[in-house]
């Protein structure tokens, strides 16, 4: 007895597919606008904000706050009481023609058009939208009210993909902050993962959508999101363990997944705080390339730019920047030259501070029409002068050079 019944629990593991025994729990946004964070608090910088019907998985959870991986990919901190568990089922699209969008809103681009009879995995369901799974078709959201848990009789239309065929073409892995991205078995971030890869690594696409690319890369095929490939060549890497490559003086142009500027910081590491930041598609001159920060200048300023951000030729949806050439540093502004003026009114106010609510300044009062005074600085509509030893700010329309 003891034998058939190991026998039988062997016979059922073997039948249960993999992708169910290892499926992810899966989790819906419940509020209009869910923020996310850097860090877990809610003083931590904001990275974005996601709608209500989100769909989103939690690596973990303390206090009150989750590490969440969005459905797009994008990561970050979020408060857990905004998340609702969902448990999937098995649903069948009532339509033809049913859009299977990228994101929960009508002006999503689809990832497919599904025919009626389709059978999908429903992931989350949500107020207006579920996010489901079609298989080879990939992951997306579909209107709840045209999914059906009863089984619908196929149409005899077919399913379509947003995917072009036979892509034919070399891209590069664009991701920030060192990290990696993910080879997928098919288009679905639930799927089990073949392989990841760094940034700068070069792929060739078979076939592109708005969503997913499905690729060959280093012997394997699999399928890689969108938004992490880019066709332009990336700025060179140092080999690791050799020395920086120092002064190059090229120009490089700033990349991102999200569009967005990029931080420039004081010093080579997220420790530092930040200068400045360049837009997205902005060309910069790299000063000295090294293996994880370059040294960079932009319209004559200069810091430390993660160089995964960076790559050699303009992206090609960058749009128009008025920049300077990054070669060249501007012309620093003439020191100040004192010089001598004489007031022209009776009772003219000579305040300690600039402003007129700023006091007079002690021992002197006010300017006579005829006093001579030496202008230390102007700045805007005021200027700082010297009488008698005395310092002050008055008007400058109340002096004559």
């Amino acid at each position: 007895m003891k034998k058939r019944l190991i026998a039988l629990l062997l016979v059922l593991v073997l039948i249960i597919p993999a992708g169910i025994a290892s499926a992810a729990t899966w989790y819906r946004v419940n509020t209009s606008k869910l923020v996310v964070r850097m860090q877990p608090s809610d003083s931590a910088q904001v990275l974005g904000s996601y709608r209500r019907d989100y769909a989103a998985t939690i690596k973990s959870t303390k206090d009150g706050w989750s590490y969440v991986t969005f459905s797009n990919g994008f990561q970050g901190y979020v408060q857990t009481k905004y998340l609702n568990k969902s448990k999937s089922y098995t649903a069948w699209v009532a339509y033809d023609d049913t859009s299977m969008r990228v994101r929960p809103e009508g002006t999503a681009s689809a990832v497919a058009k599904l025919a009626k009879g389709t059978r999908v995995s429903v992931l989350t369901h949500g107020t207006n939208y579920d996010y489901v799974s079609a298989g080879s078709l990939g992951s997306g959201y579909i209107i709840n009210s045209r999914l059906s848990k009863k089984k619908v009789r196929a149409s005899g239309s077919a399913s379509t993909t947003t995917a072009v065929s036979g892509g034919n073409y070399d891209a590069w892995v664009l991701i920030a902050s060192g990290h990696t991205v993910n080879l997928y078995s098919s288009a679905n971030t639930n799927s089990p993962r073949i392989a990841e890869y760094p940034a700068a690594t070069k792929v060739h696409v078979i076939s592109h959508s708005s969503t997913w690319d499905k690729v060959t890369v280093n012997g394997n095929t699999g399928w890689m999101l969108t938004r992490y490939l880019n066709t332009s060549e990336p700025a060179p890497t140092a080999t690791p363990g050799s020395e920086p490559v120092g002064s190059k003086g090229y120009t490089a142009y700033v990349v991102s997944a999200n569009k967005k500027s990029v931080n420039v910081r004081k010093g080579n590491s997220k420790n530092y705080s930040v200068q400045f930041k360049v837009p997205y598609g902005a060309p910069v001159l790299v000063l000295e390339h090294d293996r994880k920060w370059d040294y960079i200048q932009y319209n004559g300023r200069k810091g430390y730019m993660d160089n995964s951000f960076l790559q050699l030729s303009k992206p090609a949806d960058a749009g128009s920047i008025v920049t300077l050439d990054p070669s060249v540093t501007p012309t620093p502004k003439p020191p100040f030259v004192q010089y001598t003026a004489v007031v022209n009114v009776n009772n003219l106010n000579f305040h300690r501070q600039k402003g007129d609510w700023s006091s007079n300044v002690n021992g002197v009062g006010r300017l006579q029409a005829g006093y001579v005074v030496t202008v230390l600085k102007i700045e805007g509509t005021w200027a700082q002068v010297e009488y008698n030893g005395y310092k002050g700010w008055v008007h400058k329309k109340f002096i004559t050079p």
